[in-house]
């Protein structure tokens, strides 16, 4: 994975997309509430990669979480929103890899979307776990009452961040973004390169 300006400049907008789309929340039937940051994250994941899309997760779930000031669940949220991220990009990775054909926008849309839940589920269980941990004397009735709503929450927040980029058509702006990073990339390799070799025959020279 190369790095370049481009990338780490839509990595941090991304990781601010995640903590402003956290704060907001709509009410759920039936209780609960649902916010968009995991659909921020799941759309970092599929475009920017697994791995940075991790780090979107993991800042800016984290920081939205000190935001809204459940600062006892930020630490719990870094780990959990980055390995989120991690598999759901993994696996979207994969399945583009053997199943996704140029231009396979109704493949990609259902690929994404799975990837996205298998996701979701590591989320929802890392919070089970997190929330048993985080109470008294070992009860686990806080994250057996949540685990639905978290569930929930992943599962809303695949169906849109595919439908975002593959049905609205959002992962054009992102091909374009990154292909002109590669570009960039690639230039960079080429004068690091001559540079080298430039260097290599002036010291020839000299000998």
């Amino acid at each position: 994975m190369t790095l370049t300006t481009k990338k780490i400049a839509l990595t941090a907008v991304m990781s601010a997309l995640t903590v402003v789309l956290t704060l907001v929340s709509i009410p759920l039937p039936g209780g609960g509430y649902y916010n968009f940051g995991d659909a921020a994250i799941f759309v970092s994941s599929a475009t920017l990669g697994p791995y940075l899309g991790a780090l979107v997760g993991a800042l800016g779930g984290a920081l939205g979480d000190l935001c809204l000031g459940y600062t006892l669940y930020a630490p719990f949220t870094l780990v959990i929103k980055a390995i989120e991220a991690l598999a759901a990009g993994l696996l979207f990775k994969v399945f583009k890899r053997l199943f996704i054909k140029e231009g396979g926008r109704v493949k990609s849309t259902v690929f994404c979307t799975l990837s996205n839940l298998a996701g979701g589920i590591l989320m929802a269980a890392g919070y089970f776990l997190a929330e048993g941990l985080l109470l008294a004397e070992g009860r686990w009735q806080g994250g057996i009452i949540n685990l639905p709503w978290n569930v929930l929450q992943g599962a809303i927040s695949s169906v849109l961040a595919a439908v975002l980029l593959f049905v609205c058509r959002t992962d054009i702006l992102f091909d374009k973004v990154l292909a002109n990073a590669r570009k960039e990339a690639d230039v960079k390799d080429k004068e690091d390169k001559k540079d080298a070799e430039d260097k290599e025959e002036e010291e020839k020279q000299d000998k």
